[in-house]
């Protein structure tokens, strides 16, 4: 029961937090001026509250040519680029922490003179700028399209079309070199523990004191570190929705930028993923409290 009080004041912490932030931009442009605008930030801040009560109602400004603006509804609009945004984002994540420790694996049951040669690679990718990675992988296929006449994936969202696999692909690849770099140090660092050298001694192959000993202690790492990949993956998110002219949340919040759409943005990404590593959390240090295995 305490810790769920504690998860319970984090997640009504980080919620006002949020509420807050989302009014930020009026007293910034107050200072600007040499003024505290705090009475009307006060009011900005009860209108993001009202208004998120009254979310059906909540439109913005839609611009057909040269004509005035006409008043178009947020929703459902919003919720189908919300959707669209969080499936190429936990795609990506889960396509990230599976191949950094599939690579990890390769990695540690090769020699040093192998790791090394493999780490190199990696780490000279990793100075590659995502929208490199992007320009490229568009570029790749194009050039087989050419070459074979076969489409593998569209390089662009037209109409009403959904693409995944290459978005994901392309937004998974920098994360994934993060991820591998913490998951081979945390791996060749327990290698070195001692209950390693006795398993070795008791004759276990490297493998299996890879994948049923080493694995569950460096995974929670891993995880732990997951976190912070993932805030890098949001600020890609939105250089990948514009590449791919992906009708996602991250170009629809800027064609439309207002506090209310930031506050229903951030919090269709914070909650989810608050939610997730809370569960992950929980699960984690439920075994370890119980002295068992990880998995």
């Amino acid at each position: 029961m305490k810790g769920f009080s504690k998860w319970l004041l984090q997640l009504v912490v980080a919620l006002f937090s949020i509420l807050l932030i989302s009014g930020a931009p009026l007293l910034i442009a107050g200072f600007q001026r040499g003024e505290l605008l705090w009475r009307e930030y006060i009011e900005t801040i009860q209108f993001h509250v009202t208004t998120l009560l009254k979310f059906n109602e909540i439109t913005v400004d839609y611009y057909v040519g040269r004509r005035e603006p006409r008043q178009v509804p947020v929703f459902p609009q919003l919720f189908e680029n919300i959707s669209y945004s969080l499936q190429l984002l936990f795609l990506a994540l889960g396509a990230a922490v599976f191949f950094a420790l599939l690579w990890t694996f390769i990695t540690m049951v090769l020699n040093e003179k192998a790791r090394s040669r493999i780490k190199l690679v990696f780490y000279f990718l990793e100075s590659m700028p995502d929208i490199l990675i992007i320009l490229l992988a568009q570029l790749l296929v194009v050039i087989f399209y050419q070459q074979t006449g076969i489409l593998v994936s569209m390089i662009a969202v037209i109409g009403d079309e959904r693409i995944y696999w290459l978005p994901v692909l392309c937004l998974m690849i920098l994360p994934m070199i993060q991820l591998y770099r913490l998951s081979i140090l945390t791996f060749e660092t327990e290698e070195r523990q001692m209950y390693v050298e006795l398993a070795r001694s008791l004759g276990f192959a490297k493998s299996f004191i890879l994948f049923i000993h080493i694995f569950r202690n460096a995974i929670i790492s891993v995880f732990f570190q997951s976190k912070k990949t993932m805030w890098f993956m949001l600020s890609n998110l939105f250089v990948l929705e514009l590449m791919f002219n992906i009708p996602g949340v991250m170009l629809y919040m800027y064609e439309n930028l207002s506090g209310v759409l930031f506050l229903i943005t951030v919090l269709s990404f914070f909650l989810p993923v608050f939610l997730l590593y809370s569960l992950g959390e929980w699960y984690f240090m439920r075994r370890l409290n119980k002295g068992g295995s990880i998995i």
